[in-house]
Order: C-alpha cells, then structure tokens, then sequence
C-alpha cells in the first residue's frame, strides 16, 4: 500500500469491504487487480466477494443473537440478488430461505437449503407454490384468506403446516420519519396502509380464531415486515413497539401468544444506494438490532418468542462491485463526459427510485481529481450513472468501479437496446476465482423469441423482389 492510495476509498466511507489499492494505483478485490478481472473475464463485470458475505452474516447473527435470549434465524431474500452461488455460499453459512413463489423456492432448494428451513412469503401465491412448502414442511406466511382455504386442502392433521400471519402495521409515529421510499401515499403509515400486504388487527383475530384449533395448521406466531424507509433506528423501534403492542392485544383478545416473530427485512446498510446521497449511514446494523429487540423486551410480557429475520441488502449489497471500461470521453459547452460500458439497465434503481452510487476512478486510485464529469453508459436514454462527479483525467481503457452493487442491480438488470447482461465472478478469500454466471449473448436475448412462419415466407417473396 503506497502513501495516500486510499483516498479514494476514504471518500466514499463505510468498511473496505474487500477493497484496496496495490502499487500501481490500481483498485483490488480480495488483492487482485481489477484490470486483472476484466482482461480475463470481460466488462462490464458484476464482481462477488465471498469474505464479506461471510462477514455480513456473522455480523447480523451477532448483533441479534447478542440481544435476545432466544436467537435468531437468518432467512435470505433471494429476490435482492439472485445468484445461485451466493445463495449457495449462504447455505454453508446456514442461512435460511425466504422466496416470493414457484421459481425462487425451487432456486433457494436447489442451492442447498432444507425446505424446512425456506419462508414462503407473497400476497397471492399460487397453489404449486404452496404444495411444495406443504410437501417440503415450510413455513408460510400466510397473507390471505383464500390461501387458508388452499393450505386446508393440502394439509394433513398428522403433518400440520407451519405458518404465521402477516400483519398490516402502520403506526402514525413513523410519519415522523418522512416517506421518501414509498412509492404512495402522504405519510409513512398510510403508505403501509395502502400496501396489499397483511392483517389489520380485526382480521387477523379472525384468522387467529380460525387456526389456533385446527388441527391441520400449527400457528407459530406473526410476520411483521414494514421494509426499507428510512436510515433513522428510532423508527425501528416504533416499529417493535406496534409490534410488542399488538402481540400484547391479541393475547387478551383471543388468547394466542406467539412462538414466532418474523421481523422480515429493510435493514439499512452503511453505503446506502438508496438513499439517494453520499453521505455515508452513521448508524450500523447494531443499532437497528437494539432498537428494535429494545421495545419488544420492554413490550412483551411473556415467554419470548424466537426471533426471524429475512434480510437480503444488508446481507450481499456491499459485496458486488461492477467494473466498467471508460470507452470515450468527451467536452463541450463547458461540461464534460466519460463514457463506460455499463449502463443504467444494470443498475435499475438510478432510473425508477433515483439510487445514488458511488464511482471509483479503479485504475487510477492514487491520480487526484482533476475535474469534475458526468458519468454515462451507451444506450440510447441518457443513462447518467453519475452527475458530476470529480474525476482524475480518465481516457478510453481506464476501468470505473461501482461499488455496493450487491442488490436489486442483477435481478432487474434488462437487455435494454440488446445489450447483453455481463458475466458475474466470485473471488474466494484466497484470490481463486470463479465464474458463476457467464456473460449473454445474442442468442441468449432471442432465444425465446419466434418468428411466425407466414412473415418469413413473405420477407423471403420480398428480398427476392428487391433490385
């Protein structure tokens, strides 16, 4: 490491996260070289760090585990980033699954972990969605009355099915806290009253009522997830204090006191995209769990339940760098331009929630900022990753890195002007490096496209008649 090499690293705040800077100037991922990684493997490139997975989960469990006496489980969210190698590499840290249907609860299965240990989540899941988690003993969360209706069919009095009910809180304190992501409503609590999601108080005693004696279902307890919308860990804890409130209701309404509370996920993380700014979260993942295991000891008095957990950024969101190649830049009416490869259809969240990252000079780690550009991908939309932002003078071949790319950029990545999705590595604690997904092709864009026969027969009469 050379004098002042980290500056750059320095800037955007937050834990290195795998990051460092060799000699040369060049940026490095678990100490290779990420002009290395692009010569080998091509760019773009969605770049996976596997230490800092196993940092962050231990971290979570720690920071929960530490502060209530009955644990807690982890549940990955396997819509934050589907890559099956992560989802693998989770499975040896012994994390759980939680799946929204069909297809991410057959991946979370066939990347290792017992469907014993998966969470069905969803407001309208499909009856092959809930017969696999009836067969393979998962637990549902249950978000409607028809899907009860369903589970009864499907159940058996000797193999009950595990579930918990989804609940609908929308406490008024969190309209303190603003509502910039949600995408509706006035405040925070009527965003979440709006939502399609969960049981108000009255239903929720109904289906309470409903399942306790049903031999066919063994009710564990409640799922309370509110999500990602705000970095403040007081609204945590007015969160765990509706929660701790309503538990409390139920038990002198009808009775039940749970085994289970599901927190579900929204755990901010230190380098927030979403947040829309460069100011780097003061608050870390043990604040959140002491704000919210804080106002359920104070408010639950009784035996307590185990503690769930469905987190999905705060688990991956720092461990993927995308790297990109600087292709032309260019100056002109007193502003300034650097194109890359990558694009805005990578990272989805620019374009429809306004995400803010950060940009990393990568192959110029130790050169001074120089002036200040704006950052651009190729497609035909003004796809701005970065508006003006201080730059060393970059030219064609530098590499640009986007770090905290972990989450939400793979699964809604797009083929936008057909441009094909990029290759995706893994980088072992020891420097090894694995390809674990491969980079598009034409053929991947159109494979499932079909031409009908008729319009092929009448461009082939029509290139015949051309002069």
């Amino acid at each position: 490491m050379i004098e002042g090499s980290l500056d750059w690293l320095k800037q955007i705040g937050g834990r290195p996260d795998g990051m460092s800077v060799d000699a040369s100037g060049m940026l490095t991922l678990t100490g290779v070289p990420v002009d290395r990684l692009t010569s080998l493997y091509g760019s773009p490139l969605f770049v996976t760090t596997e230490q800092v997975i196993r940092e962050n989960v231990q971290r979570l469990r720690d920071a929960f585990s530490s502060r209530w006496p009955t644990g807690a489980e982890i549940f990955y969210a396997i819509k934050t980033n589907n890559c099956l190698a992560i989802r693998s590499l989770l499975s040896q840290e012994g994390v759980g699954g939680e799946c929204f249907g069909d297809i991410e609860y057959r991946a979370t299965c066939e990347a290792g972990v017992c469907r014993e240990n998966i969470i069905l989540n969803g407001s309208d899941k499909t009856e092959s969605a809930l017969a696999a988690a009836v067969q393979g003993n998962s637990i549902i969360n249950i978000d409607s009355l028809d899907e009860i209706a369903v589970l009864s069919r499907l159940a058996t009095a000797k193999r009950p099915v595990r579930v918990n009910i989804r609940l609908r809180l929308a406490p008024k304190e969190l309209d303190t806290f603003g509502a910039s992501f949600f995408k509706t409503g006035s405040s925070a609590s009527e965003s979440l009253l709006s939502a399609k999601w969960g049981f108000s108080e009255d239903a929720a005693s109904d289906v309470i009522l409903a399942l306790r004696d049903d031999p066919k279902f063994d009710l564990l307890g409640y799922s309370a997830h509110v999500g990602r919308f705000t970095n403040d860990p007081a609204a945590f804890h007015v969160v765990g204090q509706e929660l701790a409130r309503f538990t409390t209701a139920m038990k002198a309404r009808v009775g039940f006191w749970p085994r289970v509370i599901d927190l579900g996920g929204g755990w901010p993380r230190l380098r927030e995209p979403e947040s829309r700014a460069s100011e780097v979260n003061p608050h870390d993942i043990e604040d959140y769990a002491e704000a919210m295991t804080s106002a359920l000891r104070a408010g639950l008095h009784g035996p307590l339940p185990r503690l769930f957990l469905e987190p999905g950024r705060y688990l991956v969101g720092n461990a993927v760098v995308l790297l990109s190649t600087v292709t032309t830049t260019r100056s002109d009416v007193g502003r300034k331009w650097i194109h890359v490869d990558a694009s805005t259809n990578l990272l989805m969240r620019i374009e429809t929630s306004r995400s803010w990252y950060n940009l990393l000079p990568a192959s110029r780690m130790t050169a001074p900022p120089r002036n200040v550009a704006t950052v651009v991908g190729p497609t035909c939309i003004p796809s701005v990753l970065g508006v003006d932002r201080p730059m060393p003078d970059l030219q064609r071949g530098d590499i640009v890195a986007i770090p905290d790319a972990g989450m939400y950029a793979e699964v809604l990545a797009s083929q936008f002007n057909g441009m094909p999705r990029p290759a995706g590595i893994m980088i072992a604690p020891d420097g090894n490096i694995d390809l674990v997904r491969r980079r598009e092709t034409y053929e991947d864009i159109y494979r499932n496209h079909k031409i009908p026969q008729r319009f092929a027969e009448q461009s082939a009469v029509a290139r015949k008649s051309l002069p």
